[in-house]
This record gives structure tokens, C-alpha cells and sequence, in this order.
């Protein structure tokens, strides 16, 4: 079907917190007729915790060899449109598997609007006890992953029905031009 991946490919969402990963995620699954699942939702489901719960009780480390885990188990998963944290494409050899597993797409913005977006709506454990400028530091240090994705959509300049659309136009695009094995590399954006 034109417009939605073939059958073995997802859609994998990328970026920092406050992006609008999983409000763009929702829209966009409705609009392909495929299944969410955000990576965030699978850890907190696999230990009946909370994200915060678990940094609060482990620590980052442990979240981390969580996400390894859900990596591993997206593998399995076809057809998806899926919401990574912001940390999770990071971890060694995490964005080149993402790859391979579908389309990778970077809800990319402006650090302000970012910050102020993920300080307003709370229950980041990245934000707790950090200063604005250790934070801004993660963003610039975590820039060079989601560059790796095959699109980046400028989420400062777009609403939500706007970016679905330019991903949408995207997808069209680039599944009709792309032979079996090649993988776009499209990396428009910040």
C-alpha cells in the first residue's frame, strides 16, 4: 500500500525529550493503519514500574541495559510505528540496529523549545538535578546519533498534522524509489 512500509518495516521515532515523539507516533500509526508501542511503555510494562520509578530505584545504568533488552525485542516487532526514548538510539550500535529494524525518523527542535516543552510537562528523570546547561550539553552530545536517522523533521516549524504529513510524503517517496536493501539517507534538518 502506497504511503505505509511494506510489512516488515517500522517506523522508528527519534529524538530528545519534549519532541512530540509519541504524539507524532499516534497520528502517524492511525494514518499508516499500523500498531504504537513506545520503548518507554515496554520497560515500564516488562518491570511494573514507572520510568521514574526505576531511575529512582536503580539508577540510569540499569535503564539503559533495559533499553539494550528492548532493542533486542523490537527486532521481533513488524510493521510498527515506534516512540524510542531519548536516550535509547545512544547506546553503542543502538541507531545503526534501528536502522536496519525500519525507517528512522528525527523529531528534531530548538533546545529552548525542547527544554522548556519537557520542563513543563514533568517526570523526566534526565531533567532531575541537572542544570539547564548540563541538560543542554546532553542534547548537543546526543545530536550525533539522531543525525544518523533517514529524515529529520524540524518540529520547531511544524505542528503535529504538519510533520505527519512531511513524514508521510516521505515514506511515499522513498518506498516507491527504494530497491529491496537501500536504505535513503536523507538527513535534512538541524
Amino acid at each position: 500500500m502506497l504511503g505505509r512500509p511494506d510489512g516488515s518495516r517500522n517506523v522508528i521515532l527519534v529524538g530528545f525529550m519534549g519532541a512530540g515523539k509519541s504524539t507524532v507516533g499516534r497520528l502517524l500509526a492511525r494514518r499508516l493503519g499500523l500498531c504504537f508501542v513506545e520503548t518507554d511503555d515496554m520497560i515500564a510494562a516488562q518491570e511494573g514500574k514507572s520510568i521514574p520509578e526505576i531511575f529512582a530505584e536503580r539508577g540510569e545504568a540499569h535503564f539503559r541495559a533495559l533499553e539494550a533488552a528492548v532493542l533486542e525485542a523490537l527486532g521481533e516487532k513488524q510493521g510498527h510505528v515506534v516512540a524510542t526514548g531519548g536516550g535509547f538510539p545512544c547506546q553503542p550500535g543502538a541507531m545503526e540496529r534501528l536502522r536496519t529494524l525500519g525507517t528512522v525518523i528525527w523529531l528534531a527542535a530548538d533546545f529552548d523549545a525542547l527544554y522548556e516543552r519537557a520542563s513543563r510537562l514533568g517526570g523526566r528523570p534526565m531533567l532531575a538535578g541537572r542544570s539547564r546547561e548540563d541538560v543542554a550539553a546532553l542534547y548537543e552530545a546526543r545530536k550525533a546519533f539522531y543525525r544518523q536517522a533517514h529524515l529529520a523533521v524540524d518540529m520547531s516549524r511544524l505542528g503535529v498534522d504538519a510533520a505527519v504529513g512531511r513524514i508521510l510524503r516521505y515514506l511515499r517517496e522513498h518506498e516507491r524509489a527504494r530497491p529491496a536493501n537501500r536504505s535513503a539517507a536523507v538527513r535534512p534538518g538541524p
